[in-house]
Order: structure tokens, then C-alpha cells, then sequence
């Protein structure tokens, strides 16, 4: 029989250290066939094989993002934009939210995301509160969540009302905050738990409702290149709409599911622990098809620099805050030893951990959980999300143990990043070092966050070559490395955090052929212009399932 696609005439960067390049390759039953040149290629092509000519474009490992949130992602692509940019002021996201009210009845609820609560407008020198969005939207109740999603919602009145916040509402317990004016009036800014009662309000998603936001954001990756996703919070019901998904061959990506470790109101012991329920069912790590499977289980232990609640060792830089604050230096949103208690249950049961930690402080604190709980001449590859402030002796006890870096690279090159100012200079050194990751050999997957930050891999190429922030900066430019490393991980290194590198990251006879076409070779472009690459078709088990001119085709 002869192969179903074929791809030649162009440039394969297979990522493969035993043959690094070459110019065509097949693909037969959803694997790759032959990887040589357009001549040997064509000898596997029969009349009904697919043949693709590249015309010189690049044909490389389907892009793996290691850390992403699929069905928040689709729902945020039909929320508000309140993002800078595209914003520059108040009044820019004044105007977008009266176009939204203006489109809907009165009463219904207005949703916006990508607000930046790290850093003020420089026009007004404050935030939007509750008054400014009073002013374009009465009738409608109005969150705005932060960029990070760890530092709480700006609400106007009519929402305040509906969560029965007010001027008499008690004060909170910390980390908690309920912002409020000279005069005691809320000002709109909601955090932690007392914004439970606002979310409340908020009416439940349907299942229709997150079903389809899922297939939206599953369109938006393949726009992207992507082939492989591993959503980073996966709730029992996300679960279940995934496998109605695969089970109804509507699934067009793979992907690997990092089921959440606690549910509920808080994250700690009170929740509801769902760590305990999964490890009975005997399900470990990997169970499932190529197509949907068990990544691990996920826990938060601080917060994020967007907002200043990332927990650090020494006090966040910039505009001073009282030492009771938690924008001070950071929370930790999990105890240690709690924490400690679930690595080792879900080491027992061979269920990986994926811990979101950023801060040092927070570094600091799953690595001991890691160290009492794991072998290192184990293969558990347990994981840190994010890993934002890693200094040289973390960097090595995370090689000594043996743990793998899923790095949000993204983060620099995206909005987010000015929050850096807060963090200061010598920090930035260590901030998503991913040189020095990559020099101690530690494997290291990339990760947009998406929809925290972009989820578009080219953005964390460009960003991982040049250390270039959103607003021009050069930040830590000792972590800058080659084009070919930064391919490294959304390629075989990310494979390696799914504990999948024999079947995909590379280009390589015998392996799954998801595929991603750019329309040049990024190793022969200038870095600041990767993000100027084209996606042209995004291939997944050797089927089109994103072309640039047609569209989505599965």
C-alpha cells in the first residue's frame, strides 16, 4: 500500500539528532513512513496518496504545548477584550464594554479578561473601578478578571449588589481583600474568597455552553500549529465532554488532561479531594489513547506576578504595600505539608504531580515536598508549571531529582511581562531560564498559559531566542537560546514531559505523524521576525486538520 500523504520539495526539520534534516517525508495508518529526500519520498506515493508540495516552505514536529487551559480558552475568546494592548486607558476599555452593552438585554451579565491588575494606566495612574464602568454599563452586572486569573475581579455596583457586597460588608479574612475607598466604599476590586459570592452570581456554564467553547478553542490551537495540548486544570466534567468528543470522532488534537487534585472553594485541605477519589480507580499517569490520556494531577501552590501574589523569598520592588499584604512578597495557596502529604499519595498511586509554582518561595517549597516523597532513580518525571523564579541552587536540586519544567517562556513576550518592573533587574537573571534549564539538562517543555498569555508557540520561540518583553525590554539576556533549542520545547522535550518521545517531538520514521507546515524554515529567519512565520496546515496522525486557505477541514 502506498502512504496516505505525502510532503515534498520543501525543508523537514525533524528535530532528530541522527538526521536533522532532510527534504520530504510520508506518512502511512497515522504514522511516518520515510524521511529522506522528495525522490525516495515519491517512491511511496500511489494514486490515492495526498501530496503536499512544500515549495521550499518547513515541515517540522507538530507544536506541543505543555500548559494551557482549553475550554477557559474558548471562553475567554468571547469575553471582552480588556487587555493593553490593544487598550492604552480606561476609557479605551470603557468603550468596549459600552459596544458589549449595547448588544445585550439589561440584566445580563458582562464578562471581561486580560485585565492587568499588576500595573496601573499610565493616563489615569489608577485602575478602573466600579464608578467608571457604572458610568457606561447600569443595568448590566460587570466582571473584569485579571490577565493571571490569582488577584481577584473589578466589579460595578449592579454585580456588588447581586453578591451582597457593600460598605457594611465585614472585612475579610487575608489573603482575602475587599478594596475600598477613602470613604469606605467598595471600590469594585474583589479577591480570593470573598469573591465567592460573586461567582455565585455568575450563571452556571451548561454543558452546551463548555462543549462548544472547547471545540472553539480546539480550532484556535490548530490555527496555532499545535497537535498536542495539555490542558492544565481538567474538572470532572471536562473529562466527561472530552471523551464524548473522542468517542464521536470530533477530537482533531490530542490531548493530555492534568485532572485537578482538589476542587472547591479553597485549594487546601477544606476541598474537596479528588486526588483520593482518582488514585482508587487504579487510573495512573498515561491511561487513556494517544488521542485523550492522564498527563497527572494538578495543584497550585502560590500565586502569579500579575498582581504580586507569586510567594518570593525577598518583597516585591515598585509601589510599597503594607508587610500584612499579600502583594507584599506573594502567598502560598497550598500549606507545605499538605502539599507534602499529596505527593506522596499520588506517588503511590503512579499518578504524576504537576504543581503550578512560580515564586522562589513557592519553588522552594514543592521541591522539599518533591525530595521527601520521590526517588530520583525513579522515572516519575513529576512536574513544575510555570517555574518563574528558579535561582542556580533550585535549578540543581531539580536536576538532582529528576523533575521536568513545564517553562511559561510566553509570559516575557506577552502582555504579562510588564509586570517585570515589580520583580527588578537581578531577578529577571532567573526569571524562565531557560538556558540554564537546558544547560543542566533538565527537560523542559514550553507553555503560552493560554489563555493567561498568548498560546501561540511562535510568540514563545521569538521570546525564548531574544528575552524581548511586550513593551521593547531586554530582560536576563544570559537566558536567551538558539532557534533550534527553543524548537526543543515544543518539540522532543515537551514529548518527554508526557512521557512520549518515542512516539512524537521528533520527525522520525515510526512515530506518530502529527506535523506543523510554516511557510519558511524559523532556523533561517531573523528571531524578531518568527512571529511573522505563517502557520499553512497543521497535521495530526497524517490527516489535515487545519489548512490556512480552507480553513478547519475535520
Amino acid at each position: 500500500m502506498g502512504a496516505d500523504i505525502a510532503l515534498i520539495d520543501g525543508t523537514v526539520v525533524t528535530l532528530d539528532q541522527d538526521v536533522p534534516d532532510a527534504e520530504a517525508l510520508s506518512a502511512r495508518a497515522g504514522r511516518i513512513e520515510t524521511v529522506g529526500s522528495t525522490d525516495e519520498v515519491l517512491a511511496d506515493v500511489d494514486p490515492e496518496t495526498t501530496v503536499i508540495d512544500l515549495d521550499g516552505r518547513a515541515a517540522l514536529p507538530g507544536f506541543i504545548d505543555t500548559h494551557l487551559h482549553v475550554p477557559m480558552g474558548g471562553v475567554r475568546m468571547n469575553h471582552v477584550n480588556c487587555r493593553a494592548p490593544p487598550n492604552e486607558s480606561i476609557a479605551n476599555v470603557q468603550s468596549r464594554i459600552r459596544e458589549r452593552a449595547a448588544e445585550i438585554a439589561d440584566g445580563e451579565w458582562i464578562i471581561c479578561s486580560g485585565y492587568n491588575l499588576g500595573l496601573v494606566w499610565e493616563e489615569e495612574g489608577r485602575h478602573i473601578d466600579r464608578w467608571d464602568i457604572d458610568e457606561i454599563a447600569p443595568d448590566n452586572p460587570v466582571q473584569i478578571n485579571s490577565v493571571g486569573g490569582h488577584t481577584g475581579s473589578i466589579y460595578n455596583s449592579a454585580a456588588l449588589e447581586l453578591g451582597g457586597i457593600g460598605r457594611d460588608t465585614p472585612d475579610p479574612e487575608p489573603p482575602a481583600i475587599i478594596e475600598c475607598d477613602a470613604d469606605g466604599r467598595p471600590s469594585g476590586l474583589v479577591s480570593e474568597d470573598a469573591e465567592l459570592p460573586l461567582h455565585e452570581a455568575i450563571p452556571d456554564e451548561t454543558d452546551a455552553d463548555r462543549r462548544a467553547n472547547i471545540e472553539w478553542a480546539i480550532d484556535q490551537l490548530l490555527e496555532w500549529g499545535i497537535t498536542t495540548a495539555h490542558d492544565a486544570k481538567t474538572t470532572p466534567t471536562d473529562l466527561r465532554l472530552y471523551q464524548e468528543l473522542e468517542r464521536e470522532d470530533g477530537l482533531p488534537i490530542r490531548l493530555g488532561m492534568m485532572i485537578q487534585g482538589d476542587a472547591g472553594p479553597d485549594l487546601g485541605a477544606e476541598g474537596v479531594d479528588l486526588l483520593s477519589h482518582l488514585s482508587t480507580t487504579g487510573i495512573q499517569t498515561g491511561f487513556g489513547s494517544n488521542r485523550l490520556f492522564v498527563v497527572g494531577v494538578k495543584y497550585f501552590m502560590d500565586g502569579a506576578f500579575t498582581g504580586r501574589t507569586a510567594a518570593m523569598s525577598e518583597p516585591y520592588e515598585g509601589e510599597p504595600v503594607p508587610e500584612s499584604s499579600p502583594q507584599y512578597d506573594g502567598v502560598l495557596h497550598v500549606d507545605p505539608e499538605y502539599f507534602a502529604d499529596r505527593v506522596e499519595r499520588a506517588s503511590e498511586a503512579g499518578l504524576r504531580v504537576c504543581v503550578h509554582g512560580q515564586g522562589d518561595r513557592a519553588i522552594d517549597s514543592i521541591l522539599d515536598a518533591y525530595e521527601r516523597a520521590l526517588d530520583p532513580e525513579d522515572d516519575h518525571r513529576f512536574r513544575i508549571e510555570h517555574a518563574g523564579l528558579t535561582y542556580p541552587e533550585q535549578l540543581d536540586r531539580i536536576a538532582d531529582l529528576g523533575v521536568c519544567v513545564s517553562s511559561s517562556i510566553s509570559f516575557l513576550g506577552a502582555d504579562v511581562s510588564r509586570n517585570w518592573v515589580y520583580w527588578g533587574e537581578e531577578r529577571m537573571n532567573w526569571t524562565y531560564a531557560v538556558a540554564a534549564l537546558q544547560e543542566r539538562e533538565i527537560p523542559t517543555g514550553g507553555n503560552g498559559d493560554w489563555p493567561v498569555a498568548t498560546g501561540d508557540p511562535r510568540v514563545a520561540l521569538e521570546t525564548a531566542v531574544t528575552r524581548e518583553t511586550v513593551t521593547g525590554e531586554i530582560v536576563g539576556p544570559d537566558q536567551r537560546v538558539d532557534v533550534e533549542d527553543a524548537l526543543r520545547l515544543y518539540g522532543p522535550d515537551a514529548a518527554y514531559l508526557e512521557f512520549a518521545e518515542d512516539e512524537k517531538g521528533t520527525l522520525t520514521p515510526g512515530k506518530l505523524a502529527d506535523i506543523t507546515v510554516l511557510s519558511r524554515d524559523p532556523r533561517a529567519v531573523a528571531p524578531p521576525t518568527l512571529t511573522d512565520l505563517d502557520v499553512e496546515k497543521t497535521i495530526v496522525g497524517g490527516e489535515i486538520v487545519y489548512d490556512a486557505k480552507r480553513g478547519h477541514v475535520y
